[in-house]
């Protein structure tokens, strides 16, 4: 009998996993492109993590990982329209 969140929980360690992945290859070979999208990749991850928590009647958790997200989501794009 499989948990009823595993698939939020497995997709939040696999965005870790290739967001940490993907920004070593980017920070040893200095691709920005790559850099924003490992961060992508983690924001996304935050936002699993607020699902696996509102899930679990953790609301006011699960808002704070949700506005976390945001303000990191809007921080990146701006960052990368500017560079």
């Amino acid at each position: 009998m499989r948990h009823p969140l595993e698939k939020f929980i497995r997709m939040e360690m696999l965005l870790i996993i290739i967001g940490l992945f993907i920004g070593i290859v980017a920070w040893i070979s200095g691709w920005m492109l790559f850099l924003f999208f490992a961060c992508y990749l983690f924001i996304f991850s935050l936002i699993c993590n607020a699902l696996v928590l509102l899930h679990t009647r953790r609301a006011s958790e699960a808002l704070k990982q949700v506005i976390r997200a945001a303000l990191l989501f809007l921080f990146l794009t701006s960052l990368f329209f500017y560079l």
